[in-house]
């Protein structure tokens, strides 16, 4: 009863942080469920269909991709097998949709089972029997349009061409709106007509007019589709969907001007682009999701924007570039010299134009693009695949001064020639998706030697999730086995964690959070002084007033070596504790939907006042 009753509590709560908007409009969604409304809504986009001429499904080229793109040999293989229905996912493995034959549009390639395509999108669940719906959506994102393209450019083979029209012809034959879970999501809809759009630019030699005029019908259905529900995005979701959502009308008005529709859809993206801009991109250039790679998908989702608006001659407002621009500081800030970025936040393993060969988490190709597409000016040397697959043109490089504070979405970096770090001091406006209050990144000559455990997969049981999302796939502290935040619904918290900066300089941090007053009446607080080749942490409990057990956690996926009571060694850093410590293994996820075992250091102890753990990473060459 009493855990009932703190459920019920912890809702509440949550919806209070979300506000009345949100909950008047989650209350209306669903009476509009309850009432058949999707249903009506969905016959009333047939009827529109049914009622323009074929004649207007057609698509006239605009010169938008380069047919003469230089495509690299790390797709042929990735081509091959997309022809045998294995897709590429989420950048780093096959997945199998082949059942029996043919292509499975609604199965999940892990569990072998698949949702109902015979029902409509809206009365299927997003965490059915099926499992993880994202694995299903992937191939329907159709990545395997990028590959083929590749693999053609690099080969010249006609081949490529005709099975990435035929996969995109069998799709619209096998998922006739509204049915199956294909449309359920019109983010995963928006980069689907994306993907379509480069097809029929590219590969337009190789489309009859039968089979074009299949594929823009299904592009108009999924249209309209995304105009009529975008504000399920806009005022429930409110994150990158919506902003891709909006990108899907505006471009999808731009480039076929000929559907009856096409002005309002892009008056009406243009419009919630600059409304979720707004206040989805702070101040600093750091992102509402507090994900860096959620980041890079809006990043190229509006360089898209911008490219198709430049190609049709659209003027967009200055503020939408500004804004584009201040994400690709705060991204290039953190950049290290592979080309990764922590991975830090949630991660999904989104990656909008798979066509570099480039490792999925290396930034370097999505930066060059923004900031070509910005200014006009690249910033890495050899990065330019996706300049050259828009035909952009670079007039010099360019460096951007790398900045070390952002108090907008409190991210605070400490480095040296050496060492690269950051630490998270956050005080939640926006909805969080991960335990991670005063988490701190080390890297050292380029190598996460303690990171984030990262993600893994959306729909898993809750204790496997805890590992990814919880306190301990960070490195912070926790306080009696508890998380900073209680979880509420899927994908909400309650109680944000609420934190303060007290002092930063080039070398040294000092910041609080609060995460436990309420239920321990304690505050955490953590300083971090860089010095040449160490580190000193030191976390300061206040207000303890009862035992309590402490952890202070790292992970890492380096192999971890005890020397003594106090003391380890993690690849080339030794490390030195006040306390006793304990590893025991873990799960990090680099890729949505894998993980490798790794290690957690715990450094623990029981207080009953004020106490202070110090640990210091010294690093050498070894």
């Amino acid at each position: 009863m009493k855990n009932k009753l703190r459920n019920i509590c912890a809702l509440i709560h949550y919806v209070m942080l979300m506000g009345l908007k949100w909950l008047l409009f989650r209350l209306k969604y669903e009476g509009l469920k309850k009432a058949h409304y999707f249903d009506w809504l969905n016959g009333r986009i047939l009827n529109k269909c049914r009622s323009i001429d074929q004649q207007f499904f057609y698509y006239k080229r605009i010169g938008l991709v380069n047919q003469a793109f230089v495509g690299t040999d790390f797709f042929l293989e990735k081509a091959e097998q997309a022809i045998e229905k294995k897709i590429f996912a989420f950048s780093h493995e096959y997945l199998d949709y082949n059942d029996q034959g043919i292509f499975n549009w609604q199965m999940n390639p892990k569990t072998k089972k698949a949702a109902n395509g015979a029902v409509p999108w809206n009365q299927l669940p997003d965490f059915g029997h099926y499992g993880d719906i994202k694995l299903i959506w992937e191939a329907s994102r159709f990545p395997q349009v990028y590959y083929f393209i590749n693999a053609y450019a690099v080969s010249k083979d006609e081949k490529y061409a005709y099975h990435c029209i035929a996969q995109m012809t069998t799709w619209c034959d096998n998922n006739p709106y509204p049915l199956g879970v294909n449309y359920k999501c019109g983010q995963e809809i928006s980069f689907r007509i994306f993907a379509w759009i480069m097809a029929l630019e590219f590969f337009s030699d190789y489309i009859s007019k039968e089979d074009e005029c299949k594929i823009v019908a299904n592009i108009y259905i999924s249209l309209l589709r995304i105009d009529a529900n975008i504000d399920y995005a806009v005022q429930s979701v409110k994150n990158n969907h919506s902003i891709s959502e909006a990108a899907g009308l505006f471009v999808g008005g731009l480039l076929f001007p000929q559907f009856r529709e096409s002005k309002l859809f892009v008056q009406k993206g243009l419009n919630y682009l600059l409304s979720e801009t707004a206040y989805q991109v702070y101040n600093d250039g750091s992102y509402i999701q507090h994900s860096f790679i959620y980041q890079r998908l809006v990043l190229d989702v509006l360089s898209f924007v911008m490219v198709v608006a430049k190609k049709k001659d659209y003027a967009l407002p200055l503020v939408l570039k500004q804004r584009h621009h201040t994400m690709i500081e705060f991204l290039n800030s953190f950049i290290q010299e592979t080309g990764w970025l922590p991975n830090y936040g949630a991660n999904d393993g989104s990656n909008l134009f798979p066509l570099t060969g480039d490792d999925y988490r290396d930034f370097r190709s999505s930066l060059n693009f923004a900031s070509v597409v910005n200014s006009g000016t690249f910033l890495f040397i050899g990065y330019q695949k996706l300049m050259d697959f828009f035909m952009l043109e670079s007039l010099d490089s360019e460096k951007l001064d790398k900045k070390i504070e952002f108090p907008n979405g409190g991210y605070y970096i400490l480095k040296n020639s050496k060492l690269f770090s950051f630490i998270r001091c956050h005080s939640y406006k926006d909805r969080p998706s991960q335990n991670d209050m005063l988490h701190l990144d080390i890297w050292f000559e380029g190598k996460n030697i303690f990171c984030d455990a990262g993600s893994y997969s959306y729909n898993i049981d809750e204790s496997m999730k805890n590992n990814f999302i919880g306190v301990i796939g960070h490195n912070t502290i926790a306080i009696n086995h508890t998380n900073h935040m209680k979880k509420v619904l899927n994908f909400g918290y309650s109680n944000w964690t609420k934190a303060q900066c007290i002092k930063f300089l080039s070398n040294k941090f000092v910041g609080e959070h609060y995460a436990y007053k309420n239920e321990f009446s304690i505050v955490v607080e953590r300083s971090v002084d860089l010095e040449e080749n160490r580190i000193v942490v030191i976390d300061a409990l206040k207000n303890l007033k009862r035992d309590t057990y402490i952890q202070q956690i790292w992970n890492t996926k380096f192999e971890v070596h005890p020397l003594d009571e106090n003391t380890l060694r993690v690849d080339n850093c030794i490390i030195s504790v006040n306390g006793t410590y304990r590893i025991e293994e873990n799960y990090i996820s680099d890729y949505y939907g894998c993980y490798v075992n790794g290690t957690r250091i715990i450094i623990e102890c029981n207080a009953t006042s004020d106490t202070r753990l110090e640990t210091i990473f010294q690093f050498e060459d070894f």
